[in-house]
């Protein structure tokens, strides 16, 4: 509320220039922004789906774009934010019959290649706006990632090394429920996530995807732009884009990153020489784009899963190997959550 407060505040004396400047926006530059943005979330599903290769899972990208859209409207909606979008994606994962393992491989993948496509698209404003010296620091930052996931995997896929730490947490446990069963489930958790060994190209594909999804998303930021009659640097843009999207993620229970977002993109465009008052009407349209027009197309997919999960289902959404495993109903419950994507 104080981050909120003090927006408002701040943009109040623009705000009412911004609208009037975001209704005479051009139309011919919300076809490419509306364009964009669909790209962006289906690369986004495409990358879900190719998370959960790596354990022999095969979901339709049919289904996977319902739940992408659907886990960004409860995300954009609902308090929790992203929290609540991830919880949504689990459970429709579950449904698709992944394993703890596979939906907890999907989410770590995920988090590590967009946040790497993310460092990368700051690198590539550096690159635009000729400033070689900040290129240091990108190539820094996305080597600790590299390093930190690389060393994640090779931990895993030593599963014997984990074995000792989990079962004391599992000692521990023990004086609140039986431990047991839980040592067996933590055991088949850690030999399940050794056995995924996904090769170098999964790796690369998945890069290539998530770079595309916040690329098409930036370019669709960057269409706003140019509709309400701004006309900034590609640099500027992809560098308002990636502070906006990691402000969002510090805070994930805001839902769709309300105010922080909105705060960084706003003010990175006035910094990089849009007015304030364009600045605040690009934000207005880029948000009435995502989550506005994607949470409505998102809960009209969620209310179909719904009203499909009271009837009996015939259709199948998973291909498991060689047989079709056929769709659970899902229900949503419970906040937690990931990337700015929800």
């Amino acid at each position: 509320m104080t981050v909120l407060g003090a927006e408002s505040v701040a943009i109040a004396p623009h705000a009412h220039r911004a609208a009037g400047q975001l209704a005479r926006a051009e139309v011919r530059w919300l076809v490419p922004a509306l364009a964009c943005e669909m790209v962006s979330m289906m690369m986004f599903a495409r990358l879900q789906r190719h998370a959960l290769s790596p354990g022999g899972l095969r979901v339709r990208l049919g289904s996977a774009a319902a739940t992408v859209f659907a886990g960004s409207a409860v995300g954009a909606t609902l308090p929790g934010g992203s929290l609540v979008a991830i919880t949504y994606r689990t459970r429709r994962m579950r449904s698709w019959g992944a394993s703890a393992s596979q939906i907890g491989f999907a989410h770590a993948a995920t988090g590590a290649l967009s946040t790497i496509a993310l460092a990368l698209l700051a690198g590539l404003g550096h690159v635009l706006a000729g400033d070689g010296a900040r290129l240091v620091s990108v190539a820094v930052q996305i080597g600790a990632i590299c390093a930190l996931t690389g060393a994640a995997l090779a931990l895993v896929h030593r599963p014997a090394t984990l074995r000792r730490p989990v079962r004391a947490l599992v000692r521990m446990m023990h004086r609140l429920r039986r431990g047991t069963a839980v040592q067996a489930s933590a055991d088949r958790l850690l030999d399940e996530l050794a056995a995924m060994r996904p090769p170098p190209r999964f790796w690369g594909r998945g890069l290539a995807l998530a770079l595309f999804n916040w690329g098409a998303d930036a370019a669709c930021l960057l269409a706003a732009c140019h509709a309400v009659g701004a006309r900034p640097a590609v640099s500027t843009v992809l560098f308002a884009y990636a502070a906006a999207m990691a402000a969002a993620s510090a805070m994930p229970l805001l839902p769709a990153g309300i105010g922080t977002l909105d705060a960084a993109l706003v003010l990175t465009l006035h910094h990089g020489g849009v007015p304030l008052t364009a600045a605040t009407a690009a934000d207005l349209l880029y948000r009435l784009i995502t989550p506005g027009l994607v949470g409505i197309a998102g809960w009209i997919l969620l209310l179909q899963q719904r009203r499909g999960a009271a009837r009996t289902r015939h259709g199948h959404d998973v291909v498991h190997g060689a047989r079709d495993v056929p769709a659970i109903p899902d229900t949503i419950a419970g906040p937690h959550g990931a990337a700015r994507k929800t």
